[in-house]
């Protein structure tokens, strides 16, 4: 009979351990090598000890170091492991223990787990030397979640639910929950089949693999659930394993997934193992021992090597052992990546291979000859002592202490046969067009070199053609921004060289266009081309002298702190398909302000001045709606008799008028009466009149006339008043 039971430490939580009584003997070996019957090889050894025992701890590999984060002793500490000792890392803001570590867009991520206080529901990430809260709201929190990155975002999917003991019972989580590192933000994209939690798991970049773990209410599954990222679809192996497993590891590498560790029983015995295996082609074999048998491990996988971190032995208690587990196979096969065929000779280059330790060249022809060279540990080697114009036949095969991997890609190759390809030494780009230079190859084929050939291709289509004699051609009437392959050949009366190819993509003159901004200090230039160019600005003043010359000016745009006026701006834009231009005039001016206008009467004339405004070249003086003046001066002289009139003096450039600057005038004989329809700078009006007589006394009509005025002036200075505190004009 299985018991289950929850242990209470600190206040913090610890997971579900399975109290099982031994009735195998668990090997315990410090360093072994088991030699499986497949064609891999599963080594393991004691690597380090870390700074104090602990479990359930969160375990990434970042910039070629290993990072354990919090666990059960010493919850909020982080410890970093490089080049053989340990140091301190940020510490956590809170205790975490079983969270999940995660590496996504180059950063560390830390999510879920549990502490005293309960669940977990934060997304930690580290920011430079601390830990940043980058979301609060992790959907149904969780502790022993399974978590993996993938096409930019984190899945997260099932866990322990739960911190109560009584709860304990019921199934876990089964929630499928992705959070989006770009707006830090969760969604729930569908759910697990089956509620596991605690056994082990592994993301192998296209699919999560999960082996055993527990399901609820006391049981436990031997069934390895596999799910796809891409599709959101699960699949179940029923059954597959003949034990249960909790709080193990796990590895995948090369098509194989490895089990490592953890709690292993069956209906009736079991218990912590170091025992190592793989399942592959539907056998699930023992290949391996641990070191130290151990559960609850933070572990991670680096390309081969499977490191664990701590965890808890068979005595239940914490273990400081850093363990990595090798898993050795076969190299995978090389790829001929180039050839080159010289005078009696071929010089093979080709991909290196994780886990090789050497090659071999095999080569052979069809005159019944073959042989092999063991080259060592290099990626390229010529053969020599081949004889010219015999095709041979060549592949390289990679090798470790564990076997050989299938051959490469086989090529055929003839010495002496056809030249090596011409070197292309330089491209430049016209308008529309492209003119490449080349070099003859060096190796001719013992033969002289015929002409060239060079071949034109969009997408993979033949656009053009061309044989030559010459060691340059400028292929015309290409279309911009499109990009083409060009292949390049030599010839010799045997065939062709293999091609030197280039990628290319055309240009054209740059078209620009420009936005102009007029300023109070100056007009701002705005420009945009379409293709990348050198630009020039030139600025020209209405007489055609020049103001300003700037090449290579950086950026797209400048200000001209210049006067006001009238001038010509050249954009010049330059690239190596030729130069283009904008050319454009500008008016740069700005509406002038209102004049300050001055009156004064003598007799029957009315002299009217005005201060000059600032970027005014015109004036219009209007008398009664009749303009009596246009021009550049600020005076005017013009006649008036008896009557009412209302005076306009505007200001005028190129921008536009100013506001008017108005007054209302009555004369009558000697009297003139000046009434401001606006506010606007007017200057005292001075009045001056002839002497009608020597009689010094006023007529009844003449009093009655100057009460009159004056009440206009009264109510004309009340309304002034009252709009300026209005802040309106009339």
């Amino acid at each position: 009979m299985l018991l289950k039971f929850v242990v209470m430490n600190n206040g913090n939580m610890k997971k579900r351990i399975a109290i099982l009584i031994f009735l195998i003997t668990v090997l315990l070996i410090p360093s072994v090598t088991f030699q499986s019957s497949s064609t891999f090889k599963v080594t393991s050894q004691y690597l380090a000890s870390m700074p104090y025992p602990n479990s359930n701890s969160a375990v990434v590999y970042y910039n070629g170091e290993i990072y354990v984060i919090g666990g059960t002793i010493n919850p909020n500490k982080v410890w970093i492991y490089s080049n053989g000792s340990w140091y301190s890392g940020p510490n956590l803001p809170f205790n975490i223990i079983s969270a999940a570590a995660i590496i996504c867009d180059n950063s560390i991520y830390v999510i879920g787990g549990y502490n005293s206080s309960g669940l977990i529901p934060y997304v930690l990430k580290l920011n430079g030397n601390s830990w940043v809260i980058v979301s609060n709201d992790m959907p149904d929190p969780a502790y022993d979640v399974m978590a993996f990155a993938y096409n930019g975002k984190i899945y997260v999917i099932g866990g322990e639910n739960t911190t109560s003991p009584a709860e304990l019972y019921f199934p876990p989580s089964n929630v499928i929950r992705v959070f989006y590192p770009s707006n830090d933000s969760w969604s729930i994209v569908g759910y697990m089949p089956v509620p596991a939690v605690h056994g082990a798991y592994i993301f192998n970049g296209t699919d999560l693999i999960i082996a055993s773990g527990y399901i609820g209410y006391s049981s436990y599954t031997n069934d390895i659930l596999i799910y796809n990222p891409q599709t959101n679809q699960w699949q179940i192996l029923n059954g597959v394993l003949p034990f249960y497993i909790q709080g193990g590891a796990m590895a995948y590498y090369r098509g194989v997934m490895f089990l490592v560790g953890g709690v292993i029983y069956t209906a009736g015995s079991g218990g912590v193992s170091n025992a190592i295996y793989a399942y592959y082609s539907g056998n699930l074999e023992r290949v391996g021992y641990l070191p130290d048998a151990v559960y609850d491990s933070g572990y991670t996988q680096v390309r081969n090597i499977l490191y664990l971190a701590g965890g808890k032995n068979s005595q239940f208690s914490q273990v400081s052992t850093l363990q990595e587990v090798f898993f050795n196979f076969p190299p995978l096969s090389p790829k001929i990546t180039s050839y080159v065929a010289g005078n009696e000779s071929v010089s093979l280059s080709w991909t290196p291979v994780s886990l090789a330790s050497g090659y071999e060249i095999v080569y052979w022809n069809d005159m019944g000859f073959n042989n092999s060279i063991n080259v060592g540990n290099v990626t390229s080697y010529t053969i020599n002592g081949l004889q010219d114009g015999i095709p041979y036949y060549f592949e390289v095969i990679a090798y470790n202490s564990i076997g050989y991997s299938s051959p490469s890609n086989v090529i055929e190759v003839i010495p002496a046969s056809v030249p090596n390809p011409p070197i292309i030494t330089l491209v430049k780009y016209g308008n529309d067009n492209v003119t490449i230079y080349w070099s003859p190859p060096e190796f001719t084929g013992g033969y002289p070199i015929l002409g060239y050939y060079i071949i034109v291709k969009e997408q993979g289509n033949l656009i053009k053609s061309f044989l030559v004699n010459s060691t340059n051609l400028t292929i015309t009437n290409l279309a911009p921004n499109v990009t083409y392959d060009i292949l390049l050949y030599a010839l010799n009366k045997l065939g062709n060289s293999s091609p030197y190819v280039i990628t290319v993509t055309p240009i054209t003159k740059a078209k620009i266009i420009a936005f102009i901004s007029k300023l109070q200090y100056g007009f701002l230039v705005n420009w945009s081309t379409d293709f990348p160019a050198n630009i020039t600005l030139e600025l020209y003043s209405q007489n055609g002298s020049v103001i300003l010359l700037i090449n290579n000016v950086k950026g797209n745009s400048y200000l001209f702190r210049v006067p006001q006026g009238n001038y010509t701006l050249i954009i010049v834009a330059s690239n190596s398909a030729g130069i283009s231009k904008y050319i454009t005039n500008i008016i740069y001016y700005l509406p002038p302000s209102s004049p300050q206008v001055s009156l004064v009467g003598l007799g029957n004339n009315l002299y009217i001045e005005w201060n000059k405004v600032n970027s005014a070249l015109v004036y219009l003086v209007y008398l009664n709606n009749s303009i009596v003046y246009e021009g550049p001066s600020t005076s005017v002289v013009t006649n008036i008799s008896n009557g009412t009139y209302l005076i306009k003096v505007i200001a005028v450039n190129p921008a536009g008028a100013s506001s008017p600057a108005i007054a209302l005038l009555h004369y009558s004989g000697d009297y003139v009466t000046i009434v401001h329809m606006n506010i606007i700078n007017i200057s005292t009006v001075k009045i001056a009149s002839a002497s009608f007589g020597n009689d010094s006394s006023l007529s009844l009509e003449q009093s009655v006339t100057i009460i009159l005025l004056t009440i206009m002036i009264l109510l004309s200075i009340a309304i002034v008043t009252r709009s300026r505190n209005s802040g309106n004009e009339w």
